[in-house]
Order: C-alpha cells, then sequence, then structure tokens
C-alpha cells in the first residue's frame, strides 16, 4: 500500500480523488494539507477520518508517507514538486504539470536528480471507453483515421476561481484545453510538427476560449476547441476514410456515469452504451503499480515535457 499526503482540497479532490485514494486497494491517505482551507479540518475528519494541516513541511515533520498527490492549482505546483521532491516523496500531480515549460524542466530535473516519479494525471484516459474505441479502430471499422476533433468546455464559473488567476496557472489552455491536446497526442501517438491557434480572453487577464489546429504528419490532424463560460462540451470525434466515431463524453465522468460511442459509416449508424469506470481509481493503481520501475519514471518524466511543449506553443504562438 503507497502511503499518500493529499495537497489540496476542493471540491473534486473532496468528491473523487480522496475516495479514489482510500479505495483503490493499492493506497492509502495519510494526512490531508491544504493551506488555504483551514475550515475543511472538519470537513476533511468527518467524512474520512484525516487529519488536515497547513504545510507539507508539518505533514513531513509529524507523518510517514510515500508519495503526494497533489490536486492545487497550476500556479503552485512547481513550489510544492520541487519540495516534495527534495524530501524524497513520489509525485502525483494533476494536470497541467506547469504554467510554462521553464517550470516543467526544472521540475523533472530535481525529481530525477532525487529518483522520485513525477506523473502527471490525466485521470481521463484510464477509462475503458477508450480502449472500446481503439479496439474499434483496430478491426478498420472506419478505416484510416486521420482526423481528432477534440472539445472541451463549460458554463461560466465563479469570478474568483483561480483558473481566472494568472498568477494561479490559470487560463482555459493550461485547463480544459491540456486535456485536448492530451488526447490528440496520445491517439496519434507523435507529436505535433506545427501548431495554429487562436485565443481569446475578452477582458480577463488569461485566455477563457480558444481553438489550435495541430499538423502531425503524415496526413493527420487535430482541430481542437475549448473555453470557458460555454454550453458544456467535453467529446472527441475521430474521423477516418471510412467513418467516425464519437465519445460524447470523453474527458470528464461521474464513476457511475454510463458513457456513449457511436460509430457512423455510410448508410449506418450505432450508438453504443459502454460500462461504467471509476477513472480517479484506475490513475491511483496505475501509478501505485508503476513508479517504482525507473523505466517508467523516464517516460513520465519525458511525456511531461512533450506535453507542456504543446501547451507552451500553443500559448505564445497564437493569434489573440
Amino acid at each position: 500500500m503507497l502511503k499518500f499526503a493529499v495537497i489540496g482540497c476542493g471540491n473534486l479532490a473532496m468528491k473523487y480523488s480522496i475516495p479514489a485514494i482510500i479505495n483503490s486497494g493499492s493506497s492509502s491517505i495519510v494526512v490531508c494539507i491544504d493551506p488555504n482551507r483551514r475550515g475543511q479540518r472538519e470537513a476533511v475528519k468527518e467524512k474520512f477520518d484525516l487529519p488536515l494541516v497547513t504545510n507539507l513541511n508539518e505533514a513531513i515533520q509529524n507523518y510517514d508517507f510515500d508519495a503526494v498527490y497533489i490536486a492545487a492549482p497550476t500556479g503552485v505546483h512547481k513550489k510544492i514538486v520541487l519540495s516534495a521532491a527534495k524530501y524524497k516523496k513520489h509525485i502525483l500531480c494533476e494536470k497541467s504539470l506547469g504554467s510554462n515549460i521553464q517550470e516543467v524542466k526544472e521540475m523533472v530535473e530535481v525529481c530525477k536528480n532525487n529518483n522520485v516519479a513525477l506523473f502527471e494525471g490525466f485521470m481521463y484516459q484510464f477509462h475503458t471507453q477508450h480502449k472500446f474505441v481503439r479496439n474499434l479502430i483496430d478491426k478498420e471499422e472506419i478505416g484510416i483515421p486521420f482526423h481528432f476533433q477534440g472539445t472541451f468546455g463549460f458554463p461560466p464559473i465563479n469570478e474568483s476561481d483561480f483558473r481566472y488567476n494568472k498568477d494561479l496557472g490559470g487560463g482555459v489552455v493550461l485547463d480544459a484545453g491540456s486535456y485536448t491536446v492530451h488526447a490528440a497526442r496520445h491517439f496519434f501517438n507523435a507529436e505535433p510538427l506545427t501548431c495554429n491557434a487562436v485565443l481569446e480572453n475578452e477582458g480577463k487577464e488569461v485566455e477563457i476560449r480558444g481553438t489550435a489546429l495541430l499538423n502531425f504528419g503524415e496526413s493527420r490532424t487535430a482541430s481542437l476547441i475549448f473555453g470557458f463560460n460555454n454550453m458544456y462540451q467535453s467529446k472527441y470525434v475521430i474521423w477516418g476514410t471510412k467513418g467516425t466515431i464519437t465519445l460524447e463524453r470523453a474527458y470528464a465522468l461521474p464513476p457511475d456515469f454510463k458513457p456513449t460511442c457511436i460509430l457512423e459509416k455510410q448508410g449506418f449508424k450505432e450508438a453504443y452504451t459502454l460500462e461504467e469506470c471509476d477513472h480517479f481509481i484506475e490513475e491511483i493503481k496505475y501509478f501505485c503499480d508503476k513508479y517504482g520501475f525507473l523505466n517508467n519514471r523516464e517516460i513520465w518524466y519525458n511525456e511531461a515535457l512533450s506535453q507542456s511543449k504543446v501547451l507552451n506553443n500553443i500559448l505564445l504562438n497564437a493569434d489573440n
């Protein structure tokens, strides 16, 4: 059992991530840490019977754990990761790992030097629906895939939310946009050769809506659309020479949700209702199973750098 300290006790962590670590069968939680939520101490105690402290140093001095699970805003990840690595704690950090490529490079270097694992968590990828899609493609149901279209966005969020705060790593690219980039990269199992993007901030200090076109070469492209203040969208469509596959809820699913996959070909359309899957638990199980292997750590380091490079290119080279 890998013993975790959970850093960041917001709504998603309380609802999904903390229960996943407790119920994975591979891990346990020793302590929770949240510098901004002293009022959460009672809630964490009542719901999970766990202690909550306000900083990592206090946790390290008083509790014995092997790894940290970071569910704090992106803008504070670097400070947490560097400190955790120096204390030899393995790290599972939810996306996006850093606010820019330089932060990610520094985090990777420190983790390498301290021989600790660093995994950037995109829990969606562990849902079994993506295996169903891959199986349809392997059976050549849609011919040769050549285009990936990913959309992820949601209705207006509270104006005080960290996603609107530049210093906390806000902006839609590092948030919803990162999922679509990650999904496109992993679907093609390649890195984009070129990237063009348009971002809009509508008077905010961060971008709140964007579109990106990625060219993966060999006639493979991806069009990605992401935003705050929209009708909810969380889907991807894979277009092949003989048909299309659509996942209508691709990135964010409650554990008890049964997703729908739609296969379309000329004169044919079928919707499949797929099994529910707790991708939060599956992510934890994956990390616990793989973190100890040096080759996996190297893959994870390189993956984090590759993901950050694409996001950095979108942010730096986009038309506004």
